[in-house]
Order: structure tokens, then C-alpha cells, then sequence
């Protein structure tokens, strides 16, 4: 029984049969049949079905008249309020022009009260001016008047000092100008006077034996060379007239020689020879020792050393043979004369053929044993001395092979008055000189240089530091690690001084002293130099900013380092660095932004003008391997967070070699990789070259974000898609690609090889090189031809000029 069909189903189908059945009748007399869901049958006719299809097509008319006419009131009101809504942008246009009009006549308004105003003020000020021109001509001319009689005062007072220096110039002539063979005749009265008379212009030419020479005796020097003293004082030092005489005329000369018009005229004079000779024959072996002792060697020497000051008379002086005198003397004569000597050396050394000169004769030994002197002002002179010669390569090599070393750091030792400071600070500069060259680097550190210039930098005044800074940059690869440790305070501290020199050589020492990770790491942990460096660039100067941008660079070449520089929100002040006038801080600037971006991208570009992300993304070709590194030795720290959903799917093996593939896809180490980048792993996969619209579909398939580049997260969905045999998008292409045997490493020849991003700035610059060199090419091909064409044009016009002379003659 339960196999047997029921009576509502045989009711069913017996209804779809007939149905059926009518379908194909086409009579207006059919009686329609409609069964509801109880199976309740309903037969009715067709008129009664055309009613009820008439009715329906009144209800729907009815409906889409009254939609109709709900959408012409819809357009009306829309129609209203745009015509509402561009009367209010007139009105408001018309409101906003008004305001602009209103506030134009007002600022017109102001502008002319500022004119009138300042040519008020204009007028003021010239009313006052000229009264108070009209007051100073008038201050003027009475103060001129006063001068005038001043001048007449003083010429009037000083007469008979004139008469008196007339007197003692013509006793010195008498002297000087007497034959020799009249001389043993005569008495000895002109003799015996002019020694006196010497002595006494000596001391009008200094003003008197306790004053310096200076302003208030210039007048007495000038009577003296006006009244043509200088000659007989010259010829006075000749030998027959006697050391007293001799000495007398040397003390003079040596007065008269201490401003530029006096030494000029002296120069000019017979004096630098015949004191050349005093000395040359004090200093020679076979003469007396006393002579080297004498005051005539003493005020010789001191005549020379004014005289030296002309850059003539010290050419004049090598000339006639003082260099080996003065040598001779400044190795054993008394104090003063070796003081006096050195210092004449030193002007003679001035100029680089007497530098060679002065050391060829050997005074870099007798200048180096002055030093040993207890005399700080002979001290000073040797060092003078040494420092002139020290400007030239051959005579540092000889100054250290003389023990110039040891003896420079001795005296650094040494404590002292003012003079001892500034013996010290010549001798910090010989050193520094020294130290720049390399073959003497080895044994200015086993002389202990290196710790000089520890203590320079830490307790010297503010040139010792920077030559201490210096020192120890020129000796940084003879540094030892302990030696670096004990760097790291004093450079640190040199960022805190008040002069420039000081900072730029303290960033310079940070840039060139600490070359390895664990220096750089451990001096800014040690010392928080950062801070101090950030502080750096709010100074004004240009070069402070170019170093201190070095600095920085050179210190983020460590891999913690950026991370600590972002903590000190450093990205304000560099934003000011990118808006400088001087180019290179521009490019140093832009430069340490964009490895900072590698660390933190969305931090750097939030807080960088939109305006200058171009260049932060887009650096100077000549930084591209520098940044680069920055890149490579980011990708070594892991960059790419482990933590995660997807990251439980694999294994530390497979995240590994994961990571190592996205690192190679992400160039610019963003910890993204874009359409160009996806497109260059398609090329390098053996796939068609593909446009950026399909590019970024590919992306969109796995971009969750909609940042429109693929992500760690989303790249480990494709890779996880891989691992499951997903065929779809760019899952199933990187599989198939993958199962076929390419490995990473082919990935990333492939990747280099078809990246135009990775060649681009190379592919331009051969590309701007061989335009330029066709530009050279066809400029040079022109003018060949320009030549060529000219040259034609010559050999046509002479041959039409010959052949004319040819016809004239011809007609003649």
C-alpha cells in the first residue's frame, strides 16, 4: 500500500496533463483552469480573465503616470534648488568681490598714509640733516684750523730737536765720510764724537732707552731719514771705524727699521750688506768666540731681523749669504742673538726656493736645540722658524729625523706663562703638520703623538683642540682599540664648544675615527652623541651643517643606530636642512632621509613637505651605492615581523627562505613590493611582460588592505596559496613557475637582469654619456666641414682673383 500513489498526486497529474493538453487550443471559449497550493480547481471563462488583465493595465497605468508625475516634481524641485544654489554662489561671488574691492581701496588707503607719512619723515630728516651738515662744515673747518695749528705747535716745539739730530747726523758723517790716510793725521776728536752722536739718534729713533718704539718717536724717526741719517749710520759700519761706532750705528739702524718707511729706506741703503758681513765673520770658525757674544753681533742681528720683515730685504739677505751666519749664530751665540737669528730665518723662509735653502744649509738641528733653551722668547723664535719650514715635505722629514718629535711633545708638557702658551701652540701646529704625512704617521705614534693629542683635545684651548682632533684624524689607522676607547669623551665633548672650528673638527673626527659597527655603536651608547649632533645643525654655519650631516650618516652605517636617531624625532630639524642654500647640505640632508626611511617610511614621508618626497625617494646619483648599503645591511637585521596569524603556517626554514625571497623582490627595503617590482618577478620567471592594469589586478587579488602593494603578511598568503597548490591569480602563477625549478637565487639574476628599476640610473646615465658624446661628434663633424667649405671657398676666390689679374693683363 505504500508504494500506491495517494489521491492528491493522481489529482495532480491528471491537472498537468490536461493542462498540458490545452496549451496548444487557441479559443476565446476555453475555460481557464487554476489550481491554488490546496488543490483547490477554479475554472472561469476568458471574458472574465480580459477584465481582470484590463483592470491590471488601468492599475499599472495609473501607477506609472502618478511615478511619472512623482518624477517631473522630483526634477522640478532638483531644477529649484540648483537655480537656489546658483544664486547663492553668485550672491556669494558678489559678496566675496566686494570684500576683495573693499579691502584693495583699503589697503590703497593705507599705502597712501604710509607715503605721506614717510615723506613727512623724509622731509624731517632731511631738514635735520642739513642742519646738522651746516653744523659739521662749520665743526669741520675748526677742527681742521685746529689741526693746522697743532701741526705749526709741534713743528715750532720740535726744532731744536731737529737742530740737535741735524748736529748728530753731521758728526756721524764727519766719522764716516774721513779718508783713511787724513784719519792717522787728524786728531781723534771726529772719532770720539761720532760714536755719541750714533748713540744719541739710536736713542731719538726710539724715543729713550726704557720706551718701545712706536707712535710718539715716528716723528724723530721721519727727521732722520728726511735728513739723510741712514747713509752715514750705514757707512758707520764699516771696521776701521771701531766696534763701539759699529754697535752704536747698528743699535740706530735697528731703531729706525720698525715701521715700513724707515725699513724701506734702510733696505735701500748699504746697511743689510755690511751687517751680513758682521755677522758672517762673527760666525766664522777661525774668528774669536767672544765675537759671537759681543753687542755688536747682538744689535746686528736685531737690525736684520727688523729688516727681514720687508719681503725685498729678506730676498736681499739670502742673497748676499746670511742664511749660513745666521744658522752658525743661532747654534751658539748668546741668547738673544739666536733668538734674533731664528727670526730671520723665518722671514727668509717665507718663500718656498729660501725654505729648501735655509734646511739644505741645516738649520732644522740648531732650531730643534733651541727648543731645549730655558729662554722662552728663543723658544718662541725656533719654533717660528720651524713652522715656516714645515710647510714643505722634505724639510718635515728632516726636522723628525732630527728628533723634531720628541722635542715638540716635550715642551706640550711643560707649564708655563702666556709665552709658553704660545711656544705650545706653534708647536701643536708643527705636529699636525708633521702628521700629515704618511710616512711620518708611524713615528709620530711611537712618540707618543697620539696621547698628546688625547690631552689637546680634552684640556688645550680651543685651537689645541682642534689640532688634537686633526692629529688623531691623520693617525686613525695606527690607532689602537684602547686608544679609540679613549676618544670617545673628548670628541664628544668638542660638539659642546662655542667656536665652529671646534664642532666641524669634532663631526669630522666622528666621520673618520670610528669605521667599524661596534665603534660606532658603542661611542654614541657611551657618549649620546646624537642629541648633541641634532643640537649641531641649529648653528648657522654651512660647514658645521655638512659635517655634522656626515657625522650622522656615518654613525647610521650601524644597524641599531637609525632606530635611535627616530626616538629623538630628528626629522624636523632635517626637514630645515633640505630648504638650505649651500647644495651639498641639501643632498646630505635628503641623503640621511632616506635611510632613515628604509627603517621607518611612514614616519618620515608623514612629517616631509609632499613637495620634497621626490627627492627623498629619487637621491643624487652620486649617493645611490652609499644608500644602498644602507639597504643591504637593513636586510640583514630581519626586518620583517615574525609575529603574526599567517606566520604559525610555516616553519623557521620555510620563513627563512621566505623572507630571504621578499627581501630580494623589495629593492628599496620598504617591507613592500609594488607593481614594478611584481612585474620584474614575472619577467625574471619566464612570464610575458604584462601592463600595469594587470599588474595590479594580480595585486588586488591579495592586497587585504588596499594599499596597493603587496605586503609581508599578503606575500605570505600567496606563499602559503603555493604550499596549498592554489591555481588561482598570482599564487597559481609563482607555483607553476616555481615547480619547474627556479630557485631563489635565480629569482634574483632574473630580477636584476629584467629590472629596469635596478638599471635605470644606469641605463640613463650611458644613455645622457652617448648623446653627449654624438653632441661632440656632430659638432666636431661641423666644423670640419665649416673648415672644409671655408677652405674651398679660398682656393675658388684665388683662383677667380688669378684669372682676373689673367684677363687685365691679357686686355693690357
Amino acid at each position: 500500500s505504500e508504494s500506491r500513489p495517494t489521491t492528491a498526486e493522481l489529482l495532480q497529474g491528471g491537472l498537468k496533463n490536461v493542462e498540458g493538453a490545452m496549451k496548444g487550443l487557441k479559443t476565446d471559449y476555453m475555460p481557464q483552469i487554476k489550481v491554488d497550493s490546496n488543490f483547490n480547481i477554479d475554472v472561469f471563462s476568458n471574458e472574465a480573465s480580459k477584465k481582470a488583465a484590463k483592470k491590471e493595465a488601468r492599475r499599472k497605468k495609473k501607477e506609472k503616470k502618478a511615478a511619472k508625475l512623482k518624477a517631473m516634481e522630483e526634477r522640478r524641485k532638483a531644477k529649484i534648488e540648483e537655480m537656489n544654489r546658483i544664486a547663492e554662489e553668485k550672491m556669494q561671488k558678489e559678496e566675496e568681490e566686494f570684500e576683495e574691492q573693499l579691502e584693495l581701496e583699503l589697503q590703497l588707503e593705507d599705502a597712501k598714509l604710509r607715503v605721506q607719512n614717510q615723506l613727512e619723515h623724509e622731509d624731517a630728516i632731511t631738514k635735520l640733516m642739513r642742519e646738522r651738515n651746516e653744523n659739521s662744515a662749520e665743526a669741520l673747518l675748526a677742527q681742521r684750523q685746529l689741526a693746522i695749528q697743532e701741526e705749526e705747535e709741534n713743528e715750532r716745539r720740535f726744532r731744536p730737536t731737529a737742530d740737535v739730530i741735524d748736529s748728530l747726523i753731521l758728526d756721524v758723517s764727519l766719522a764716516a765720510a774721513r779718508p783713511a790716510h787724513i784719519s792717522k793725521q787728524i786728531t781723534s776728536s771726529s772719532k770720539r764724537m761720532a760714536a755719541p752722536a750714533a748713540a744719541g739718534l739710536s736713542n731719538f729713533a726710539r724715543g729713550s732707552r726704557s720706551s718701545k718704539a712706536g707712535d710718539v718717536n715716528a716723528r724723530e724717526r721721519r727727521a732722520i731719514v728726511e735728513m739723510g741719517g741712514i747713509v752715514p749710520l750705514a757707512e758707520s759700519l764699516e771696521e776701521t771705524n771701531g766696534e763701539f761706532l759699529m754697535t752704536c750705528a747698528a743699535d740706530a739702524l735697528a731703531n729706525l727699521a720698525v715701521d715700513d718707511k724707515s725699513r724701506r729706506a734702510v733696505g735701500d741703503s748699504k746697511a743689510i750688506e755690511k751687517l751680513v758681513s758682521i755677522l758672517g765673520d762673527a760666525a766664522h770658525p777661525d774668528s774669536d768666540p767672544k765675537e759671537r757674544l759681543s753687542e755688536l753681533s747682538e744689535y746686528a742681528a736685531m737690525c736684520l731681523r727688523n729688516l727681514a720683515l720687508e719681503e725685498a730685504n729678506a730676498i736681499k739677505m739670502a742673497e748676499f749669504g746670511a742664511i749660513p751666519a745666521l744658522i752658525q749664530l743661532s747654534n751658539d751665540a748668546n741668547p738673544v742673538t739666536r733668538g734674533m737669528c731664528a727670526c730671520c730665518l723665518a722671514c727668509i723662509a717665507k718663500d718656498k726656493f729660501r725654505c729648501e735653502q735655509v734646511c739644505d744649509y741645516g738649520a732644522a738641528g740648531p732650531l730643534i736645540k733651541m727648543l731645549s733653551m730655558k729662554e722662552e722668547v728663543c723658544q718662541l723664535s725656533a719654533v717660528g722658524c720651524l713652522n715656516e719650514l714645515s710647510r714643505l715635505k722634505r724639510n718635515k722629514l728632516k726636522i723628525s729625523h732630527m728628533g723634531g718629535f720628541e722635542e715638540l711633545l716635550r715642551i706640550l708638557e711643560l707649564d708655563g706663562d702666556f709665552l709658553l702658551t704660545m711656544v705650545q701652540e706653534k708647536a701643536i701646529a708643527i705636529i699636525l703638520s708633521m702628521c700629515e704625512e704618511k710616512v711620518l704617521r708611524k713615528h709620530a705614534v711611537e712618540c707618543g703623538t697620539v696621547k698628546a693629542a688625547i690631552k689637546m683635545a680634552t684640556v688645550g684651548n680651543w685651537n689645541a683642540k682642534v689640532s688634537g682632533a686633526w692629529i688623531l684624524i691623520h693617525l686613525k689607522d695606527l690607532l689602537t682599540d684602547e686608544e679609540r676607547e679613549q676618544t670617545y669623551l673628548p670628541i664628544a665633548k668638542l660638539i659642546d664648544a662655542e667656536q665652529w672650528p671646534v664642532k666641524s673638527a669634532a663631526a669630522s673626527a666622528i666621520m673618520n675615527l670610528y669605521n667599524s659597527d661596534e665603534q660606532k655603536i658603542a661611542f654614541v651608547k657611551d657618549t649620546k652623541v646624537l642629541k648633541r649632533l641634532m643640537n649641531m645643525l641649529n648653528v648657522g654655519s654651512p660647514k658645521i651643517h655638512e659635517n655634522t650631516l656626515g657625522a650622522l650618516l656615518a654613525l647610521m652605517e650601524n644597524a641599531e643606530v637609525p632606530d635611535m636617531l627616530l626616538a629623538l624625532e630628528p626629522i624636523p630639524s632635517l626637514v630645515r636642512m633640505i630648504f638650505a642654500i649651500n647644495l651639498t647640505v641639501r643632498k646630505l640632508a635628503f641623503c640621511v632621509l632616506k635611510c632613515l626611511s628604509i627603517y621607518d617610511v611612514q614616519h618620515v614621508m608623514d612629517n616631509v613637505p609632499l613637495t620634497q618626497h621626490y627627492h627623498i625617494e629619487h637621491p643624487a646619483p652620486e649617493l645611490a651605492d652609499y644608500i644602498k648599503m644602507f639597504v643591504e645591511k637593513r636586510k640583514k637585521t630581519g626586518y620583517l615581523n615574525r609575529v603574526g596569524k599567517m606566520t604559525e603556517k610555516f616553519s623557521q626554514e620555510e620563513l627563512k627562505e621566505y623572507e630571504a625571497l621578499f627581501a630580494e623582490l623589495d629593492e628599496d627595503c620598504s617591507g613592500s613590493i609594488d607593481a614594478e617590482e611584481i612585474g620584474m618577478l614575472v619577467q625574471a620567471l619566464g612570464g610575458k611582460k604584462m601592463d600595469d592594469d594587470e599588474l595590479q589586478k594580480l595585486i588586488d587579488e591579495v592586497d587585504k588592505d588596499g594599499s596597493g602593494v603587496i605586503e609581508w603578511d599578503e606575500f605570505l598568503v600567496i606563499m602559503d596559496g603555493i604550499k596549498n597548490g592554489k591555481n588561482i591569480g598570482l599564487a597559481g602563477f609563482l607555483g607553476s613557475a616555481l615547480k619547474q625549478g627556479f630557485k631563489r637565487s635565480v629569482v634574483g639574476k632574473g630580477v636584476q637582469k629584467f629590472s629596469n628599476y635596478y638599471n635605470r640610473k644606469k641605463i640613463e646615465l650611458e644613455e645622457f654619456l652617448h648623446a653627449e658624446a654624438k653632441a661632440e661628434r656632430e659638432a666636431e663633424e661641423r666644423k670640419r666641414m665649416a673648415e672644409k667649405y671655408w677652405e674651398a671657398e679660398r682656393v675658388k676666390r684665388e683662383r677667380l682673383r688669378v684669372e682676373e689679374n689673367l684677363v687685365r693683363k691679357l686686355r693690357r
